[in-house]
């Protein structure tokens, strides 16, 4: 009996258990179709996009150091040099005809100070003094009769032996300016008689006529000068030659006259006098001295590479800025010459807002790109975050900004110094992590994170713990496992114990590496 009241308990409950499935499984209403993601390994990165300009590290502008005339440029913008290579040449004779006279000065100075100590320990001291002016004044009258026998080469007297015009520059200048006056004439020769036919065919008024007739009269007396001009220096540097050669006989005289009076102070000296010899040697170092900076000067007329590079530009003249400096052209001491960039690649300026630097790194991956580049994109990392923020060039932007260096990888044969580019810092860089689309996070009241999960048609509120996030993507570090399905789109409408069709939507792709 109570065996079979335990059955019949039995099938009632069973009775009970279906009918309760039934009610629970009948439809209530039509589920929502909502857009769903499933959790998976991704790959998650944020960048910091930024613009900046391409330049070269290191930039030098070589200037000229002496003033002269441009004698050579032996290279051309773009070009490749080495460290050292000869960029220009200055040219400048005076520069030349000084070293020329100090080395001569100097090798006097040498050989007075070897033969004051020879006399010092040969002769008396009674005599040493005689002995010594008697070499200054031979190796005076040395001195005057090389710079007399510069004069006489150079065919103009210039009183120092250097640093006048010589006398084949004074008949350049002279020729030259007849072969100006003589192009000038036939200029106006031409056309006067153009003028003449276009009168004669009445083209022209008479007043244009006479104008211009006057002006080829005008030219013809300024040939005729230049040529009267021309004469006389020709006739003046002949009158001078003689000049200058009996200067040459008369300083090779006294030259003659010095060696005697020191052979005579050398024949009568029997005394020690050692302070000579100290201020011979004291000359010979002034001497030496001023070789040596005459020497640095006629240096500085070889413009040289500081290191190895490119060419980037060749400067201009200053009264023409559109036409670069060619030879012949004077330069001042200090005038820009050329502008060489090292080569050492290039980096990439860009200026970070004060808000957004705290998230940069120095070695954090950059990767370049704009539209100078098209399709190609460059690499680089982070080697220098500036130390000073600085205002916006923008006016529209009230952040300071930070200068932040980029170094590139590598590089591609049409960058160029200044050209504009794109930047994106990547600031966070992690394989294989859970993350979601920004779209699936909601937050509560309290502002804390959740999403709603889908099992079984129904979402489930589920409260999670985020890590980075970027604008499309965070990170999710509890709270959620791989594989499971997430409302993906930011629906109010869509609540928690809601039932919902869920339909796929696009997703990361999951790493394939743990």
């Amino acid at each position: 009996m109570n065996r079979r009241r335990n059955i019949l308990i039995l099938i009632a409950g069973l009775v009970v258990i279906v009918v309760v499935g039934a009610v629970m499984a009948r439809p209530q209403g039509k589920a929502t179709t909502v857009g769903v993601v499933t959790a998976a390994y991704t790959h998650f990165q944020t960048k910091l996009p930024e613009t900046g300009y391409v330049q070269r590290p290191e930039t030098t502008t070589l200037t000229a150091l002496v003033s002269g005339n441009v004698g050579q440029i032996y290279v051309r913008p773009g070009q490749h040099v080495s460290a050292g290579q000869l960029l220009a040449t200055i040219d400048n004779p005076q520069l030349v005809d000084a070293e020329i006279t100090a080395r001569a000065a100097y090798e006097a100075a040498q050989g007075k100070a070897r033969s004051a100590e020879q006399t010092n320990a040969t002769l008396p001291a009674s005599n040493r003094s005689a002995v010594v002016q008697a070499e200054a004044s031979l190796e005076q009258a040395r001195f005057s009769l090389n710079q007399a026998i510069q004069d006489q080469r150079a065919g103009a007297q210039s009183g120092l032996g250097y640093g006048g015009t010589s006398a084949a520059q004074q008949r350049a200048a002279a020729d030259a300016t007849v072969a100006q006056r003589a192009t000038d004439l036939s200029e106006a020769r031409r056309i006067a008689d153009a003028d003449r036919d276009l009168f004669a065919q009445k083209a022209i008024a008479r007043n244009t006529l006479d104008q211009d007739v006057a002006k080829l009269a005008q030219a013809q007396v300024a040939y005729d000068q230049a040529k009267r001009d021309r004469d006389e220096t020709y006739a003046q540097i002949t009158r001078q030659s003689p000049v200058l050669a009996d200067r040459v006989r008369a300083e090779r005289d006294a030259v003659t006259q010095a060696e005697a009076a020191l052979a005579s102070a050398q024949a009568n000296a029997a005394q020690d006098k050692s302070g000579d010899v100290q201020a011979a040697l004291g000359d010979a170092q002034k001497a030496a001295e001023d070789m040596r900076y005459a020497a640095d000067q006629v240096a500085r007329l070889r413009i040289v590479a500081p290191y190895a590079g490119v060419v980037q530009t060749i400067a201009t003249e200053t009264a023409d800025t559109l036409r670069p400096l060619q030879p012949g052209d004077a330069v001042t001491s200090g005038q820009a010459i050329a502008t060489i960039s090292a080569d050492t690649g290039f980096v990439v300026r860009a200026r970070v807002d004060e808000q957004d630097i705290a998230n940069v790194r120095v070695g954090e991956r950059a990767v370049i790109s704009g539209e100078d580049l098209g399709t190609t994109t460059l690499p680089g990392h982070v080697v220098l975050i500036g130390a000073v923020a600085q205002k916006s060039d923008d006016p529209s932007n009230t952040a300071r900004q930070i200068t932040t260096t980029i170094a590139l990888d590598h590089t591609v044969p049409y960058l160029r110094d200044g050209m504009s580019v794109d930047v994106d810092i990547v600031t966070e860089d992690r394989a294989h992590v859970l993350a979601l689309p920004a779209d699936a996070i909601r937050h509560d009241a309290g502002n804390k994170p959740f999403v709603l999960v889908v099992a079984n048609g129904r979402t489930a509120k589920r409260s999670v713990k985020l890590g980075a996030t970027s604008d499309t993507q965070a990170l999710v570090l509890s709270g959620l496992k791989v594989g499971e399905t997430v409302v993906g789109e930011r629906n109010p409408g869509i609540v928690d114990a809601m039932r919902v069709a869920p339909t796929a939507m696009p997703t990361t792709s999951p790493s394939p590496h743990p």
